[in-house]
């Protein structure tokens, strides 16, 4: 699980990006947490990149911390990666690059407006949340597995070949810098997930898993 820190932002940083966006923004200290820190990840992206793009999405990263500042979530960082997903509506797999967003919320109400603000701002269809929770916890209906070492070509091939994982687990994104795979997926969908890490070339066995309650907003 992820701590809580949260990363500081110079004032001439936030005061250019304000300025860039041609809005006038109030500057949230980058130091106030939520007295109640509860962490989650959330997964954005500004449009659909395709994943053979460059753009490491830093503009985006810098609006996006602004944003999820007003809504009362702090960042303590952020990991750009290359998503695979399955599409109900077009039957379709698409490619996107986007931003695991590493937050810290005081409750669920709180991520869920994070996520719709996002969503708002940019353009997008939907907005994935993982708010981390105990296994026992009520709510805790999914959870998020990580499996390093996984090619993003061969997560692509795999996925593409895997009906059920298309159908039931409906994509994962890659980590362009440590090449770890990670599913965010229905706790009774563990069983698939993890041979979808081994389809990959990945070590189920060595996959973390954390429990929690996953929301697509």
């Amino acid at each position: 699980m992820r701590g809580c820190p949260v990363r500081s932002r110079k004032t001439p940083l936030l005061m250019l990006l304000m300025l860039c966006c041609g809005s006038t923004v109030t500057a949230v200290p980058a130091s106030s947490a939520p007295a109640s820190c509860q962490p989650a990840e959330l997964f954005a992206t500004d449009d659909t990149h395709d994943t053979h793009d460059t753009d490491d999405l830093t503009l985006f990263e810098l609006q996006a911390d602004v944003t999820i500042a007003g809504t009362g979530a702090a960042v303590s960082g952020s990991a750009l990666v290359d998503g695979v997903f399955w599409s109900p509506e077009s039957q379709q797999i698409s490619y996107e690059r986007s931003r695991e967003f590493h937050l810290c919320v005081a409750n669920a109400p709180t991520l869920h407006a994070a996520a719709a603000a996002l969503r708002d701002q940019f353009h997008q269809q939907a907005v994935l949340t993982f708010a981390y929770l105990p296994k026992q916890a009520p709510d805790a209906d999914a959870i998020l597995l990580t499996a390093p070492e996984v090619d993003l070509p061969r997560f692509r091939a795999a996925f593409a070949a895997d009906s059920a994982a298309q159908h039931r687990l409906l994509g994962g994104s890659v980590t362009t810098e440590e090449h770890t795979l990670i599913l965010v997926v229905a706790e009774n969908d563990l069983d698939l997930a993890r041979r979808l890490v081994a389809e990959a070339g990945g070590n189920s066995a060595t996959a973390a898993i954390a429990y929690g309650k996953r929301e697509f907003v």
